[in-house]
C-alpha cells in the first residue's frame, strides 16, 4: 500500500482530529471514553525483510485529564494485501508498549469484499485488541 494514504490521513486527523472521531464511529467498535483532548501523530515500521519498506499507520490518541485513555490506529488498504496486514500486530503491540493504553486498529477500505478479508485476516482479537475495517470508497476511489 502506498504510504500516501496514510499520510493523507494523518494531514486530515491533523488539521481536524474530530476526524479521526468521525471515521471511528463509522465502525461498530465499542464507544469511545469521555475525552477532551486528541492528539495524533503517524506510527512508522520497517517492513521485515526482503521489501524492508517503510509502514506508516495514524495514530489518534484521547485523553482526559492529561491521562491517555485509547488511542485508535488507521490504515488503508485498496486490496486484500496478507504482507500489510502481518504489521497490523506489530502496529497495536508496539503502540500498546509506547502509549500504555487500549488500542483499536481502524482499516479504511476501498470496497466490502475488502473489508470483509480484513475482518476476517484479523487474528489480534485473541490478545484483547480488535481490528475495524470500515468501507470508504470516497476516500479511497478506484486509487
Amino acid at each position: 500500500m502506498p504510504i500516501e494514504y496514510n499520510e493523507l490521513l494523518a494531514m486530515l486527523m491533523e488539521t481536524r482530529p474530530e476526524f479521526a472521531t468521525e471515521l471511528y464511529y463509522c465502525t461498530e467498535g465499542p464507544e469511545l471514553p469521555e475525552y477532551d483532548s486528541i492528539t495524533v501523530s503517524r506510527r512508522t515500521l520497517v517492513a521485515p525483510e526482503p521489501s524492508e519498506r517503510l509502514l506508516v499507520c495514524v495514530a489518534a490518541a484521547y485523553a482526559k485529564d492529561g491521562e491517555r485513555l485509547v488511542t485508535v490506529l488507521f490504515d488503508a488498504v485498496l486490496e486484500p494485501d496478507p504482507a500489510q496486514a502481518e504489521s497490523w500486530l506489530r502496529f497495536i503491540t508496539d503502540a500498546q508498549r509506547a502509549l500504555s493504553c487500549m488500542v483499536a486498529f481502524v482499516v479504511l477500505c476501498r470496497d466490502a469484499r475488502t473489508a470483509r478479508w480484513a475482518l476476517a485476516y484479523s487474528a489480534v482479537g485473541d490478545i484483547g485488541c480488535y481490528v475495524l475495517p470500515v468501507v470508504v470508497p470516497s476516500l479511497l476511489a478506484n486509487a
